[in-house]
């Protein structure tokens, strides 16, 4: 009985001792389970952080982005909205500390100008419970790309009816140099750092956006994109130093006195622009109620990089220093599964006259074409497109992206300087194709029969608009006022940021910005000779390193002048009793009144930014 009892003691003892063994077993591996549920819902929870502060810098930073070049404000604004999202981040440029979130970032402008800012986050998060089985630490990752479609159409002409006024367009051939006024067109551009103008090294194309109602079709089938002049060719004088021509003059003109033709003559030599003055002017009229220039030659002959001499004015015309410039017409068309493509259109490559690369048998100095369309009645020669024609018919644009709203159809036309050294002036207009009896091709002519009959050569609502940057000539040197953008009252209480590249040559100060849709007395801002003054000027906006209008030769106006869009604010107003918080808003174009110098080219460069939305 007492063995019995021993070996059943004994026996106890051991099971007593496996339960033990089993249970502390058990015990790690139920913490195992307890940590990795408490770590994976702390990995959980710290990733949805991580999510939306990353989803929340993209979108704040995007706007932003001005130039793709300098992402220094986007930086700084994605580590703010970082900073204040997550519990954990006291550095955002280094990697050094491993509880420190980090991120990287990139930008990129597409096709359609859509503007991306993309924002890549890690965050190592230390693990409590699972250290046990060697795991300290696990790295997060979150990705977000934001967007934005910034409004950059700026109107490429004061007027839509075609008339050439007081400027053109006007781009240099890439072995120019940026000091003549094409900031982008020179192969190796010399304005700002290495960094600033890495982006436009090359050959670079102007993108001008040319916008169809959505009810133009129910008047129209087909457009029609005309050229002003689309080569670099300047004719000789006539008469010794000068050129002489028979100036007819307007009906305003011979209303108040004046005699209906006139011969007048302007004295440069050939290398330079040429522009009869009909002192129509003086008749104290509405600027677009007369015709104040007789155009003789438009374009101008510059040696560049390579010549010898280098960029400037040769000693004589050389039609081998004459600039090549490339004209692309296409749309955008939503396939089936969604994407974007870029269709073509149509393309023509504007004449030189050297003899070598052409002859200049086109005949389009001075003259609007279309190539590869019916011609003027009076147009000289034929101007055929390589491909395509630039009168086309918009129901044969398969699947041409329109806006979901308006029903506005976009054409896109690309302009490049391919070779040469020179400006080329030229213009852009579109609209219907039912002036081709009736309206000429010559500029001049054309000039006096709009101002006739401003009917007589309508667009029909079609605008031409250059997509955030504009090369532009001036050829009047008055102060004059030039609409820029449209701005949707929407954007009320916003900023838009306006520059201008070599801005020099008999250009003066002050440059004064307001609204058409609202008295300047209410609203303008105006920029003088003292940058330290100007009214944009703030404690974090530093303006007193900005050139002033007529002193930027090849250079940008930075800072660029930040316009705030007016609106009403009433707790603000009583407060401040600033224009920008007690002016309502209800929708206008933004207008600048500049003096440019006459022949001096420059360039316009707008950013508005519309609300950003992610895209992945």
């Amino acid at each position: 009985m007492h063995i019995q009892t021993k070996q059943t003691k004994n026996h106890n003892d051991k099971e007593s001792g496996q339960s033990i063994v089993l249970i502390a077993l058990l015990i790690v591996g139920l913490l195992a389970f307890v940590g990795l549920a408490v770590d994976v819902g702390l990995i959980f929870a710290r990733s949805a952080e991580l999510n939306k502060a990353v989803d929340a810098a993209a979108l704040a930073a995007v706007t932003e982005v001005i130039e793709v070049t300098d992402l220094r404000a986007a930086e700084t604004k994605a580590a703010q909205f970082l900073n204040s999202n997550l519990p954990v981040s006291s550095s955002l440029t280094s990697a050094t500390d491993p509880a420190v979130v980090t991120f990287d970032q990139a930008a990129r402008v597409n096709d359609l100008g859509e503007v991306r800012y993309a924002v890549t986050a890690t965050w190592p998060i230390e693990l409590y419970f699972l250290k046990v089985i060697g795991l300290e630490d696990y790295m997060l990752k979150s990705h977000a790309t934001a967007a934005y479609f910034p409004i950059t159409d700026i109107y490429a002409s004061r007027r839509v009816d075609g008339a050439l006024t007081t400027s053109n367009q006007a781009v240099f051939g890439p072995n120019s140099c940026s000091s003549m006024g094409d900031p982008y067109s020179p192969l190796n551009p010399g304005w700002g750092t290495p960094e600033e103008r890495a982006e436009f090294l090359g050959l670079y194309t102007y993108r001008y956006r040319i916008l169809v109602p959505g009810d133009y079709m129910d008047r129209h089938s087909e457009l029609r994109v005309e050229l002003f002049d689309p080569d670099s060719i300047n004719k000789p004088n006539n008469n010794g130093n000068r050129y002489v021509d028979t100036v007819a003059h307007t009906e305003a003109w011979i209303a108040n006195g004046g005699e209906p033709v006139e011969t007048l003559a302007c004295r440069r030599e050939n290398i330079d622009p040429c522009l009869i003055d009909t002192s129509e002017t003086s008749i104290g009229l509405p600027l677009d109620s007369v015709n104040p220039w007789w155009f003789v030659r438009i374009d101008e002959n510059r040696s560049g990089n390579g010549s010898g001499t280098g960029c400037g004015g040769p000693g004589a015309y050389t039609p081998s220093f004459n600039t090549q410039t490339r004209y692309e017409l296409s749309y955008f068309a939503q396939n089936s599964d969604g994407t974007i493509v870029q269709i073509p259109i149509s393309r023509y490559t504007g004449q030189v006259g050297d003899g070598m690369r052409d002859n200049g048998e086109h005949q389009t100095d001075l003259q609007w074409v279309s190539p590869g369309a019916p011609q003027i009645y009076d147009q000289p020669a034929p101007v055929p497109a390589e491909f395509g024609s630039f009168q086309f018919n918009l129901n044969d644009l398969t699947s041409i992206l329109q806006d979901a709203e308006t029903g506005h159809m976009y054409i896109y036309l690309d302009v490049t300087a391919v070779s040469g050294a020179s400006e080329n002036g030229f213009e852009v207009w579109a609209g219907p194709p039912d002036y081709l009896n009736t309206i000429s091709s010559n500029v001049n002519t054309r000039n006096v029969q709009i101002v006739n009959n401003p009917s007589s050569h309508s667009s029909d609502g079609v605008a031409v608009f250059g997509m955030g940057n504009l090369p532009m000539n001036s050829t009047f040197n008055n102060p004059v006022n030039i609409p820029l953008i449209y701005v949707p009252p929407e954007y009320a209480g916003r900023n838009i940021f306006v520059t201008l590249f070599d801005s020099d040559s008999l250009a003066s100060p002050p440059i004064t910005f307001s609204y058409d849709s609202i008295a300047t007395s209410d609203w303008s801002m105006t920029f003088g000779n003292n940058p330290s003054t100007h009214p944009d000027r703030t404690p974090e906006y530093d303006t007193t390193g900005r050139c002033i209008i007529g002193s930027c030769n090849n250079s940008w106006v930075s800072p660029a002048y930040r316009l705030p869009v007016p609106t009403y604010d009433e707790a603000q107003c009583a407060a401040t009793g600033s224009q920008d918080v007690c002016t309502p808003f209800f929708g206008g174009r933004l207008v600048a009144n500049y003096r440019g110098g006459q022949d001096d080219t420059y360039g316009w460069s707008i950013r508005l930014a519309a609300p950003p939305y992610l895209v992945e």
